[in-house]
């Protein structure tokens, strides 16, 4: 009886250092399956990617017709596989209200956002969409340079130098 029990006792042992082994086994072969999977999904697309937002060509032009305003334009490139929007700007010129604009209807009106969708250069350009800042104070004119801080949804905050240009003839059919 003692040899039995003694015996058994090894066999459990012995089993459970099997199980363990095996357990250790299934767990890899999860694993490879889970990294596969992902792979697969990766390469689908299926998986939402990061934005990777750079942007250039930024200039702020004088409103001809309404005095302290600026119509800020750029080009926003999302090299990245995620989209992202630009959904407001800083900065930190003392006074200043700034909005988003787009053409809504044929007329600017406010918005909340401008979509920057995955592997796309958006313009911000007369009549569509651009950033406006109201009540510029009266130092700040044409030459001038002020930083700009851009905030996106998933990107966070990007700080770009803005200079203010000579008005243009377009002319800007905003709502009242």
């Amino acid at each position: 009886m003692f040899y039995d029990r003694d015996h058994r006792s090894k066999h459990r042992k012995i089993g459970s250092i099997h199980d363990q082994e095996g357990q250790g086994i299934v767990k890899k072969q999860r694993y490879g399956v889970l990294l596969f999977l992902l792979s697969v999904l990766w390469a689908t697309g299926c998986v939402p990617g990061k934005p990777q937002i750079r942007i250039t060509s930024q200039e702020a032009v004088l409103s001809p017709a309404m005095r302290g305003v600026v119509s800020v334009f750029m080009k926003i490139e999302n090299a990245g596989n995620g989209s992202d929007s630009l959904i407001g700007a800083k900065t930190a010129l003392p006074g200043t209200l700034i909005e988003l604009h787009d053409m809504k209807n044929g007329k600017m009106t406010r918005t909340e956002s401008i979509p920057v969708p995955a592997g796309s250069t958006v313009s911000l350009q007369p009549r569509g969409a651009h950033i406006m800042i109201f009540k510029i104070p009266r130092d700040i004119g044409e030459g001038s340079i002020f930083p700009l801080r851009l905030v996106f949804g998933k990107s966070g905050e990007k700080e770009v130098p803005v200079k203010i240009i000579r008005p243009s003839a377009i002319p800007y059919d905003h709502e009242s």
